[in-house]
């Protein structure tokens, strides 16, 4: 035998452990192979669709967020606004006494004026009766003396509805139509004080001649105390 030949038996002794080795170590990495692909194979039985993160169908509804920066109030209460109102009971109470009497004052005040009307209009036919050729048969001095007596207790009780109303509240001075009022009221308060003043010392100058002068006074500031009575009125009704 050859050198040649010798070399290639060796050659071969060689190589043929390492093949081996080579072909087991292929056949395990297949086996191995096979055993995952076989326990993976359940789960993808079991397909998941995932959605990526974020997107949403075309025609889901927008859902609105409150955004808590924007919840604010565009004007700050004040604090009056939020202290509770206190009700004082005896204030409650004086207003709606003055509301009431009040009423009654003005619906006292409108009889007073309807009333002292009446008497100026059957005073002037007892003066033309006595005093200018009407014969003087005293048929209406009856009727006047009776006006008279009517007008009087309603100017008062008008008055004193007016004077002891409660004032609640404190009021400035000022020109406006109660003042007005007021001072038209006064006027006419001191017309019917002169006006009964002068009726009696009328009736205490019978059959002399300064009876007339003083009935005609008497007659004259009658009409200026209605027309005081009626300026009056007209500013609480208007």
């Amino acid at each position: 035998m050859s050198r040649t030949a010798v070399a290639l038996l060796v050659l071969l002794a060689a190589a043929s452990p390492s093949s081996a080795y080579a072909v087991g170590k292929k056949k395990a990495a297949s086996t191995q192979t096979s055993q995952k692909s076989t326990e993976s194979k359940p789960a993808e039985q079991q397909p998941t669709e995932s959605k990526p993160a974020g997107t949403r169908p075309a025609d889901a509804p927008v859902q609105q967020t409150e955004d808590p920066d924007m919840d604010f109030d565009l004007l700050e209460p004040s604090p009056a606004a939020e202290a509770p109102r206190l009700v004082d009971p005896e204030l409650e109470k004086a207003i709606a006494t003055r509301r009431t009497m009040l009423t009654v004052h003005q619906g006292l005040g409108l009889a007073t004026l309807t009333t002292l009307a009446a008497t100026i209009v059957v005073g002037q036919l007892h003066f033309d009766d006595r005093y200018r050729g009407g014969g003087d048969t005293g048929r209406y001095s009856g009727w006047h003396r009776g006006l008279v007596i009517a007008s009087s207790t309603l100017f008062v009780g008008t008055g004193v509805l007016g004077l002891f109303a409660p004032t609640p509240f404190k009021k400035e001075l000022r020109l406006d139509t109660i003042t007005l009022h007021k001072v038209f009221v006064s006027l006419a308060t001191a017309g019917m004080l002169t006006q009964v003043v002068l009726g009696l010392v009328t009736a205490s100058r019978e059959g002399q001649l300064s009876q007339v002068n003083l009935a005609t006074a008497h007659q004259v500031v009658g009409y200026a105390t209605l027309g005081a009575v009626g300026a009056g009125a007209l500013m609480i009704v208007f």
